[in-house]
């Protein structure tokens, strides 16, 4: 996948909160579809089953719920928004921008002429852009502080290593004076020492401590 999220194809970003329905299905048939699968839009298709017009749920609430009209008497192909502008699911995230941009549209089907894979919307390809943006603006920081933290970390671990090393001393001396509960607290804070160290090892970089 190219680096450029301009450059990426739309078929990536697509979701399927959509519903593909008749013409000349009413709106109250339409609402239920819709909320049956959870959707935004209905893409709507003629005769021949190719799409005509979409429909948004602020189609349903300004052009019925506002006027106060009967969903039942209405068709989704009265109040549908037309004509339908498709794009290629081989176009890019950068040709999706431009066509809707041209068309002041807001959400586009992606389509390879035969069948509808999904939906794109302004708003998904934006936060791809901005997620992108933010993540080239960090990637040096981050690299910055990997580098001069693997060191520190490194040595963390071989001083709670060295630390949980020199606490068996006075474990088995505990033991050798019988006294149970202190040796096995002294143990178990060894234990810990030695694991700690050993993970922080395993994830940083072991370098000379320079303590002048």
């Amino acid at each position: 996948m190219t680096s450029d999220p301009l450059e990426r194809s739309v078929i990536s970003y697509i979701h399927g909160q959509f519903v593909i329905m008749d013409e000349k299905s009413n709106v109250a048939d339409a609402v239920k579809r819709m909320n049956k699968k959870n959707a935004e839009t209905i893409i709507v298709t003629n005769n021949e089953g190719k799409p005509s017009g979409i429909i948004t749920n602020s189609d349903i609430l300004d052009k019925v719920v506002m006027t106060g009209e009967d969903s039942d008497q209405i068709f989704i192909k009265d109040i549908m928004s037309y004509p339908v502008i498709t794009i290629s699911a081989k176009a890019t995230v950068k040709d999706a921008l431009e066509l809707m941009k041209v068309n002041a549209i807001k959400r586009i089907p992606v389509t390879d002429n035969i069948r509808i894979f999904g939906i794109i919307t302004q708003e998904s390809l934006a936060n791809v852009i901005r997620t992108s943006v933010l993540e080239k603006t960090f990637r040096p920081y981050r690299a910055l502080v990997r580098e001069h933290s693997k060191p520190i970390i490194g040595n963390l671990g071989f001083v709670l290593q060295f630390a949980g090393i020199l606490m068996i001393v006075p474990a088995f001396i505990s033991t050798f004076m019988g006294e149970v509960t202190s040796a096995t607290g002294i143990f178990f804070c060894c234990t810990c020492l030695l694991a700690t160290g050993f993970g922080l090892n395993a994830y940083g970089e072991r370098t000379p401590l320079n303590l002048r």
